[in-house]
């Protein structure tokens, strides 16, 4: 009797055995040392190309991983939420990085606009009215000098859009402690760098568009605290604050804006100018060499701030939004046709 039950207990655990083997198997197929055969590999970086899916955090030691392409880098939040890399380069044309955190996953996205689509012009801009409609067209000679770079601006309706929005005024801290000496006193470069964001804030455009755009920026004052953005370029952690600041950036990079962000909404956003020497000017000329307008530069980091993607500078190069600024030039102070209209059409 006892040898039948024994017999009858092992054939018992072999059928269900073999019935657990049959069974597909629902999670992911791991490497013999606990993790998704699919983990990207590295030493706390990783390359953004491996997390083009939703990879886990946890099953692949993710959490505070740095994620990076090109001279772009975003640590992985430490909770659900988005973090997005735009720069500016001296040479080159830096994409975009995004990375999300959602469910227990991340993944990231290069390039990460929402797409870049190109409108004609709408009827009856006056291209050197004021936003009141009103004539200013400046002398003849100034006239000629503008004619082919604003004509240019003002007839591409191309624009990207990184996929965040601000829902509250964004008020923004300057550090003026380490301000390059090359510039200067702190009281002018302050006043560049505010002017950039009142351009974006007001719509300000070579075209003569009016109407104002619903979005709100406001300069809150000096501080001491660094802006949250890494000598390597890597967005970190939020910490609460919005500051624009000089500092190190690696990768030829001119600045480097890095936006938190959930569900569409911007929480948090800051600007990294590079502190190589000489690299700015306040009023450059058109003779200049290899030195680039800070408050164009500015203006462009700005955009990024209230979501404005980039476009290329191949087929968009007098636009704002263009991802190769050229030196030497203060025609981007202001918005063009394609960068205006992708705001107004984002905020109204």
């Amino acid at each position: 009797m006892n040898q039948r039950r024994r017999t009858g207990t092992v054939t018992t655990a072999l059928i269900a055995a073999a019935a657990l083997l049959a069974t597909p198997f629902a999670g992911p197929l791991r490497d013999g040392v606990g993790r998704p055969a699919h983990c990207p590999t590295g030493h706390g970086t990783v390359d953004a190309a491996t997390l083009a899916t939703d990879t886990p955090v946890a099953g692949c030691d993710l959490g505070g991983a740095v994620v990076s392409t090109g001279a772009l880098a975003v640590r992985v939040p430490d909770a659900d939420g988005s973090v997005t890399a735009a720069g500016m380069g001296r040479t080159g044309h830096p994409a975009v990085l995004t990375v999300t955190r959602s469910g227990g996953n991340v993944h990231a996205t290069v390039g990460g606009n929402a797409g870049t689509e190109k409108e004609p012009p709408p009827e009856g801009i006056e291209r050197f009215g004021r936003a009141d409609g009103s004539s200013t067209e400046p002398e003849p000679q100034a006239l000629a000098a503008e004619t082919a770079a604003i004509d240019a601006r003002c007839a591409d309706g191309a624009g990207s859009w990184l996929g965040m929005r601000w829902r509250s005024q964004y008020k923004w801290l300057l550090r003026t402690k380490y301000l390059p000496g090359y510039l200067g006193t702190a009281d002018p470069v302050r006043d560049a760098i505010r002017a950039a964001g009142a351009s974006v804030d007001d719509g300000h455009n070579d075209c003569g568009i009016g109407g104002g755009i619903a979005l709100s920026q406001r300069y809150a004052g000096d501080t001491d605290r660094d802006a949250n953005i890494r000598p390597d370029g890597t967005c970190g952690t939020r910490d609460e604050r919005n500051v624009v600041a000089f500092g190190e950036l690696s990768g030829g990079l001119l600045a480097l804006t890095c936006l938190w962000w959930s569900r569409g909404r911007t929480v948090e956003a800051d600007i990294r100018i590079s502190d190589v020497d000489h690299l700015f000017a306040l009023q450059p000329t058109e003779s200049c060499a290899d030195t680039w307008d800070l408050q164009g530069t500015l203006t462009h980091e700005f955009g990024h701030v209230f979501g404005l993607g980039h476009v290329t500078f191949a087929e968009h190069g007098e636009l704002t939004m263009s991802d190769g600024l050229p030196a030497c030039s203060t025609r981007f102070r202001a918005l063009g046709l394609g960068d205006y209209q992708t705001l107004k059409n984002q905020y109204g």
